[in-house]
């Protein structure tokens, strides 16, 4: 009984002696870091990891077979460095301090005061990596030896700093505790050695940071903001006009960027907000705060890898980034900015359409994007497809602005309409001595469709009269669909599992090649073992489509994402 008191005890510490740890090492950071990020490493999360999707597959073949793959590209790295002896100690540090950031994490920061004169700082603390086996200190010193620059070492504290001064830079390192800093700035590293002993760095009281380690929803595995406002300013500061092209661009109250990732059971999880500013502004007005749903899309394939859709102020982009491209110019050729517009105008009047109410203002707010193999080989056969309010208007419109284009030595640009299945396909081709297919169009009821060849918005006008099988999310997907807001402003669905098999069932052939053009003629080759290859139906069956949902408030853009594997944490 006792014992299991005493485990349970201990097992309720590790989350508070591992954010104490965390503490610890980001009050080495910058404390004005504009950039803060930190992987923990998986040490400490693997019990979380292996319930994942991803840990049930790393558990199987898959996870044999990846870390064979590893060893192979390390063996024969090293076969290669053979002629070059001082690579081979730098090639085995190297690939052991991988091995340590993957174990126990890395914690970044990044401070720049001043552009003009250039004050910046980047901080990156590697955990256990002064030990003997995280080897980054010994790794930055062969690297500096065998490249003949002057090391200058200076004792501060208890701590030995080693550092090179290059014109304008200062790079050094050393051992803090057991582990290890890498810093690079304007300033002297002696300096904020003493900085970190009198406890004037560190992150405690940002608030960004604050929200980043506060955050409870799930266990997180990474964290880190982008101090948006800050950099800005800093833009501004540079010279008059950067402040105002800031400021045209609607990018001025843009406050800041917190993410967070980790695991949520079966799941990895990855959560982004974005700080808006109200109102918003320039390139910023495009976004929209409309909520859309899943019964709002059209009918997508039955084989498809992956879309998206989102809500978007399509209707009123012309003005917006006319306007946009007005106060720029503005900035820097104030007699030229009204050319803008009087050239946009001439030209709708050689042409007879109204770029803003034929073809903008025919546009919804709601645009909808997705690829399948049945479409088009390696994505060409991508669809791109919006809401729209007048279809006649449009197909008329494209259909003038076609005609607009002047001839070429290659053609002339044409049209050409064609009815199909209560719909629209509007081919644009180049016709004359260079013939080609440019693009296609399609109209079908309140959609218009974007596709570089036919076949794709054909098969998106026949799904929509039901003569082709239609994509229903499967059980995996609707459960965490079923958990997400029913409403949000964007919806993205990816699924990993067809790109997995393709690779996994080229890897026996290439790694094969491999082995037999490589074995005869590289003395000491390690071959790969082709055995160790997972079956791609294997190494896929806890692998599941990634889904993500956008919810925008006008205040804040908020991205969360649930899924079975997310690159790059």
């Amino acid at each position: 009984m006792l014992k299991r008191t005493l485990l349970v005890f201990c097992l309720a510490l590790v989350p508070t002696i591992a954010q104490a740890q965390a503490q610890v090492q980001d009050s080495y950071l910058p404390s004005k870091s504009q950039f803060y990020f930190r992987f923990d490493g998986m040490t400490s999360h693997q019990a979380a990891y292996a319930k994942t999707a991803m840990g049930k597959m790393m558990q199987g073949d898959m996870g044999k077979f990846l870390e064979e793959l590893w060893k192979f590209t390390e063996a024969n790295l090293k076969v290669a460095a053979e002629k070059e002896p001082q690579i081979v100690p730098l090639l085995t540090d190297f690939t052991k301090l991988v091995s340590t950031m993957h174990s126990h994490g890395v914690v970044v920061g990044l401070s720049v005061e001043s552009v003009n004169p250039p004050m910046a700082q980047m901080v990156l603390v590697f955990p256990k990596g002064a030990t003997e086996s995280g080897t980054l200190l010994p790794l930055i010193q062969k690297v500096a030896e065998n490249t003949g620059v002057k090391v200058e070492r200076e004792k501060v504290g208890k701590r030995l700093i080693s550092q090179v001064s290059v014109p304008f830079v200062n790079l050094a390192w050393w051992a803090q505790g057991e582990d290890a800093i890498l810093y690079i700035g304007t300033a002297g590293a002696v300096a904020y050695a003493k900085d970190i002993d009198a406890k004037k760095t560190g992150l405690a009281k940002n608030p960004m940071y604050q929200k980043a380690v506060g955050f409870k929803e799930f266990q997180t595995v990474s964290r880190g903001f982008f101090d948006v406002a800050s950099v800005l300013k800093l833009g501004a500061s540079v010279a008059p006009p950067v402040g105002d092209v800031i400021n045209e661009l609607g990018l001025n109250g843009l406050k800041s960027i917190v993410f967070v990732s980790g695991f949520d059971g079966a799941v990895e999880r990855s959560v982004v907000d974005i700080d808006m500013p109200s109102p918003r502004k320039g390139l910023l007005a495009l976004t929209s705060q409309k909520k859309i749903t899943l019964k709002d899309l059209p009918i997508l394939p039955d084989d498809i890898n992956g879309f998206s859709a989102s809500s978007v102020n399509l209707n009123k982009s012309y003005d917006i980034l006319v306007n946009t491209a007005e106060g720029v110019v503005r900035v820097f050729a104030p007699n030229e900015a009204d050319n803008i517009k009087e050239f946009i105008k001439a030209f709708e009047g050689a042409v007879g359409v109204d770029i803003n109410k034929d073809i903008f203002g025919s546009f919804g707010e709601m645009m909808v994007s997705y690829s399948s193999p049945s479409d088009g080989f390696l994505g060409t056969g991508a669809v791109v497809a919006v809401k729209i309010k007048d279809s006649k208007k449009l197909a008329k419109s494209i259909e003038k602005l076609a005609s607009a284009v002047p001839a070429n030595p290659g053609g002339k640009v044409e049209a050409k309409r064609v009815a199909y299945l209560g719909g629209e396909v509007i081919h644009l081709k180049m016709e004359g001595m260079a013939s080609s297919h440019l693009a296609t169009f399609g109209i079908y009821k309140d959609w218009f469709i974007y596709a570089q060849y036919p076949q794709p918005v054909k098969g998106f006008i026949m799904r929509q009269e039901g003569k082709l099988p239609a994509w229903k999310p499967d059980a995996v997907t609707a459960k965490a669909l079923a958990v997400l807001p029913k409403e949000f402003t964007g919806v993205q669905v990816s699924d990993p599992r067809p790109t997995m098999k393709m690779l996994l069932s080229l890897a026996p052939v290439v790694l094969n090649m491999v082995n037999a053009a490589a074995s005869p003629f590289v003395p000491g080759f390690r071959p790969f073992d082709i055995d160790l290859i997972p079956h791609a139906l294997e190494a896929t069956m806890d692998i599941f489509p990634n889904v993500t949902i956008t919810i925008d408030d006008g205040k804040r853009i908020r991205t969360d994402t649930r899924g079975s594997i997310l690159l790059p944490f």
